[in-house]
């Protein structure tokens, strides 16, 4: 089976965040084992100092030749561990304190380490062992102090800290995730206004913090290019407004003398060779005016005149009349006599739908459909062919300026790769938009939709 790849969270907030909970749970996780050892060790030491102190004392007292029992009871005001037993050499218990006497004297303490036995429970305990000399004889002294409150202690810190040490990491967690989120509010702000920013919008600036740090000179990088593209841009939208403008007076004087010179007599099959002449400067033209179109688009915006009622199935009529390679059909509305109306500007929707239908003309097999239709406040054109169709993943770039795909780009065709490009530039002027489906009739479907006007109401 394929091992599932764990994928790191995309959010950098997320992620650092997370990183700073991590090494803060490692770090007052190996402070809180430190501590707790340390406290553990230091008390232990304390412990073992004051065993060693107390047989130091006894120890000097039978070198002094006192009685064992009086050595061992005779304090001097230092608190004695809790067992105490002097020993012979042959291990003859000769004196202990009051807490060995009642373990019955003849038995030694166990080893802190020594496991209890059954279900006895026993304390842990320090236990040191001291051979001395005396004049009296060779004495072995054994004392256990019980390390029992040392646990206590330990556990009690133990029990602190489990509560205190998430605490102070999920605390760790909440101000790194208010303090990354501040930090990082400036590259959202600008993350955003560069989302705003197309081709048409390059004046817009990202915002700028006043901070000299890696977020504001990104900002400042940022803009800095931004000024770049904006003047490339506008360089280049000037060379083909000024280029389409000046082209449109030569060409319109090619026409105008080919016009002439198709009325004027000439060798056998002058008019048709003139006709053709004319038809290729029909193309130059038509070619020239797209990309004046889409020049003034880039340049100003928006390339629609004052809106006005805009009657789309009249629309619809005039471009079903006009002569084309294959016949054209009006689908009627559903409205019946009630108009399917749109607020825009007339020459431009009329052209848009004029560039659907010369498409379409130019790849369908026998017919063309025209449709239009209405569905509450959204006006719908729609143009079917049953010719080869697009496929699905070259619909969005049909739209792009310059575009033919494989079977559209015979020059017999006659398609400039602009006239789609005009289309989505009108219709998205219009605060609407195109797409491309599957025909009923076999080919391509080109559906726009504008937003419509509502119809007055009933009186």
């Amino acid at each position: 089976m394929a091992r599932r790849r764990i994928r790191a969270p995309r959010s950098v907030r997320v992620r650092i965040t997370l990183a700073a909970v991590l090494v803060t749970a490692v770090a007052v996780g190996t402070a809180g084992w430190l501590l707790v050892q340390s406290v553990e060790d230091a008390q232990v030491r304390d412990i073992r100092h004051g065993v060693e102190a107390y047989l130091d004392q006894v120890a000097r007292r039978l070198e002094a030749g006192d009685d064992p029992q009086d050595a061992v009871t005779a304090t001097d005001g230092t608190a004695p561990p809790a067992q105490l037993k002097v020993t012979d050499g042959r291990g003859q218990v000769l004196a202990s304190s009051a807490e060995a006497a009642d373990d019955g004297g003849g038995r030694d303490q166990p080893a802190a380490d020594e496991t209890p036995r059954g279900d006895e429970v026993m304390a842990p305990v320090e236990t040191l062992t001291r051979a001395i000399e005396t004049p009296a004889g060779d004495f072995v002294i054994t004392a256990a102090a019980p390390a029992d409150q040392v646990q206590r202690n330990v556990e009690a810190l133990t029990d602190r800290l489990a509560v205190g040490l998430p605490a102070l990491v999920a605390l760790v967690g909440v101000i790194a995730w208010v303090l990354v989120g501040r930090a990082l509010r400036p590259v959202e702000a600008m993350r955003a206004e560069a989302e705003r920013i197309t081709a048409s919008t390059l004046h817009r600036r990202l915002p700028q913090p006043p901070t000299d740090d890696e977020i504001g000179r990104l900002a400042h990088t940022m803009n800095t290019m931004l000024d770049r593209l904006e003047t490339a841009s506008a360089r280049q939208r000037r060379f083909v407004s000024d280029a389409s403008h000046e082209l449109r007076s030569p060409i319109a004087t090619l026409r105008a003398g080919l016009e002439v010179a198709r009325s004027k007599p000439g060798p056998p099959g002058w008019p048709a060779r003139v006709d053709g002449l004319i038809a290729e400067e029909s193309r130059l033209e038509s070619l020239v005016d797209d990309l004046l179109l889409l020049a003034a688009h880039d340049e100003t915006g928006p390339i629609t005149a004052p809106a006005a009622p805009v009657d789309l199935t009249d629309l619809a009529r005039e471009e079903g009349q006009r002569p084309r390679r294959v016949p054209v059909q009006i689908v009627p509305p559903a409205t019946g006599d009630r108009a399917v109306v749109v607020d825009g500007a007339r020459p431009q929707l009329a052209r848009a739908l004029s560039n659907l239908v010369d498409n379409a003309a130019r790849h369908a097999a026998t017919v063309v459909r025209i449709s239009v239709s209405e569905d509450r406040d959204t006006a719908r054109f729609v143009v079917d062919d049953d010719g080869p169709g697009i496929p699905p993943e070259d619909r969005e770039r049909v739209f792009e300026r310059f575009t033919r795909l494989d079977g559209g780009r015979a020059r017999h065709e006659g398609g400039s790769g602009l006239g789609l490009a005009v289309v989505h530039a009108i219709v998205t002027d219009h605060r609407g938009s195109i797409r491309v489906d599957d025909s009923p009739l076999g080919g391509a479907r080109f559906v726009a939709e504008l937003p419509a006007i509502p119809p007055p109401p009933s009186t």
